[in-house]
């Protein structure tokens, strides 16, 4: 296998993050929001910085659908729950923000994500989750 091959299978965790984790937890908080909350879908978008469109697809489950991701993660509907409650009592993007950060740093430092990490790779030996 040459060079260019091996980087075509190669995913830094991140974008594993973005790809996964991230679509299935802003599903999960649209869900919270319409569904707990009883938001519509227009403010559900302006709350989230998206499209009306988009939330309508998380909602379908067109979008972020991944259930072996939240079953995997379980602690994604926790932190969506979190987060949910914080738009609802007015907290601004940059407030809330730092729940997604968390979520992330949390998420990553899992053994399943790194599992994930490492088969999403096709890498041996790797331990850069860990770090």
């Amino acid at each position: 296998m040459g060079e260019d091959t091996l980087v075509h299978f190669m995913k830094t965790p991140c974008e594993l993050v973005v790809g996964k984790i991230l679509p299935a937890l802003r599903a999960s908080v649209v869900k919270e929001l319409s569904g707990k909350h009883h938001m519509k879908q227009s403010d559900i978008a302006k709350r989230l910085g998206i499209t009306q469109a988009s939330v309508s697809q998380y909602l379908s489950a067109s979008r972020g659908a991944s259930t072996k991701v939240t079953e995997a993660f379980p602690k994604i509907k926790i932190y969506a729950d979190d987060i949910a409650r914080r738009i609802v009592a007015g907290e601004s993007r940059y407030e809330w923000y730092g729940v997604l950060c968390e979520a992330c740093k949390d998420i990553r430092s899992d053994k399943k994500f790194c599992d994930m990490h490492r088969i999403a790779s096709n890498l041996v030996g790797c331990d850069i989750c860990k770090k």
